[in-house]
């Protein structure tokens, strides 16, 4: 068994997305993120790919040749430095054979400060970690309300000076509200104010955040805004990001995708405001049957918010790190 680090080729993502769906399909949980899958066909250069490899089965061999390497498992590092992080998948045919374990070392030798996400927090992915001497250094979970038994949602009442409406209502996105606000550089300027600690959503530029609200799923009519009208032109106080996820033959899903509140709005309760507005559109308009959102999970004040809207924790995603 061998692990390397290479370039990509399309032969290779298409094993490596196959082999992703079918380890979701075996442990309930997608073993890599939005981002890194779509990265997987990206060509930027901060994002590091590593394959696992070993000898095919002799079956194979006798149609591949007996020294045919098999593609067991896959690696990927994004960033550098201690904003290192990293996912990977292994094929779940081909484990407790060491490959998870020869990913991870790969990865802190290539940068020794990243952290390493494990989604769902399987049995496995702590074996691996204690294995390795890694310390557990941060927690995601995954929340689910079910509009079947969901508490009902308050009436959105705004504070004073408060409007709200969508991303496409805003004059700078053809709509006709807010005129004298670009919408995308207020968002940015509130999306990097409120997650100026966040590893991932921090740190944003216009051209991450443009490439984000390209992406074919994105509808401006449902990212929902709060505006501060008080002042002598609109400024945006906070948002919510909202996402509908429509497999074949599944139930619909929605999702709390982002939702940030200026730091200078706080106490205002925009949070609440924003997140019942985006659960109201997504199970009425959208049709989901449940929603499911991100959070921290040491922002308690966050948790209680979501909780009292009928949110519960269904898992955790952690890193694990060797700092």
């Amino acid at each position: 068994m061998t692990v390397t680090e290479r370039v990509m080729d399309s032969g290779a993502v298409d094993m490596i997305e196959a082999m992703a769906r079918q380890a979701g399909a075996v442990d309930g949980v997608a073993p890599l993120g939005e981002q890194p899958m779509r990265a997987l066909r990206g060509t930027t250069g901060e994002v590091r790919h590593f394959l696992a490899s070993e000898p095919e089965a002799d079956d194979d061999a006798a149609v591949h040749g007996a020294a045919a390497p098999s593609i067991v498992g896959y690696a990927q590092l994004t960033g550098t430095g201690d904003e290192a992080t990293a996912e990977l998948v292994v094929d779940p045919s081909r484990r407790r054979r060491g490959h998870g374990t020869a990913l991870v070392r790969a990865v802190l030798e290539a940068e020794p400060g990243a952290a390493v996400w494990a989604h769902g927090d399987l049995p496995s992915a702590r074996a691996v970690a204690e294995g390795l001497g890694l310390a557990r250094t941060r927690e995601l979970l995954k929340m689910r309300r079910r509009a079947s038994n969901g508490p009902a949602l308050a009436d959105p009442r705004p504070s004073e000076g408060i409007e709200t409406g969508t991303l496409a209502d805003a004059e700078s996105e053809g709509g006709v509200r807010w005129p004298g606000m670009d919408a995308r550089e207020e968002f940015l300027r509130v999306n990097n104010a409120a997650f100026s600690w966040h590893p991932e959503q921090g740190g944003w530029t216009r051209e991450q955040l443009d490439d984000r609200l390209a992406v074919d799923w994105v509808d401006p009519g449902a990212v929902f805004l709060a505006v501060d009208t008080s002042g002598d032109r609109p400024r945006l106080a906070g948002f919510h990001w909202t996402k509908t996820v429509a497999e074949p033959g599944e139930p619909v899903e929605g999702e709390v995708y982002v939702v940030a509140v200026d730091p200078a709005d706080q106490g205002r309760g925009l949070g609440g405001l924003l997140t019942a507005i985006g659960v109201d559109h997504l199970e009425s308009r959208a049709r989901a049957g449940s929603v499911v959102l991100y959070v921290e999970g040491d922002n308690r004040p966050a948790i209680r918010t979501y909780e009292r809207l009928g949110f519960a924790v269904e898992h955790r995603d952690v890193t694990y790190s060797s700092r």
